[in-house]
């Protein structure tokens, strides 16, 4: 790597590290609504929804904070847990809009859940096309 890379990579990781603290308490302290809301990232957990197929083609200047963001959840100590990797690079990503989506999938005798980002509909994650999304019945709120 150049080093003006090699710079802004870890100016991105050290952002992702406190990004990383925050959104813990978030999530121990208020749970998945409100650590969007303070992360600025949408979320829907009412739309039954599913995703569509298709590639998001993400803007070159977002490469290195996606990479950075990628690498520090992987080595998290709280986990690498897929809810965390969205809220992250969903706060980082937030100028283009992304919604966090919950799904689950049973296959067999198991049961999965699994969370992804979506911009425009279409998830950053390609995995997420093997869920089913977490939505109300019929539309109806609780």
């Amino acid at each position: 790597m150049k080093p003006l890379r090699t710079g802004r990579f870890a100016v991105e990781s050290v952002r992702a590290v406190l990004t990383l603290l925050v959104i813990e308490v978030l999530l121990r302290s208020g749970g998945v609504d409100t650590a969007c809301v303070r992360l600025g990232v949408r979320s829907d957990l009412t739309s039954a929804r599913q995703p569509r197929a298709g590639d998001v083609v993400l803007p070159r200047r977002t490469r290195t904070p996606v990479r950075a963001c990628c690498a520090v959840a992987s080595v998290w100590p709280g986990g690498d847990t897929c809810l965390r990797r969205c809220l992250l690079l969903g706060h980082r990503l937030r100028e283009l809009d992304p919604v966090l989506r919950i799904g689950v999938r049973r296959a067999a005798a198991t049961f999965g859940a699994h969370a992804w980002l979506e911009i425009d509909g279409v998830p950053l994650d390609p995995a997420a096309l093997h869920y089913a999304a977490l939505g109300n019945v019929r539309g109806r709120t609780s």
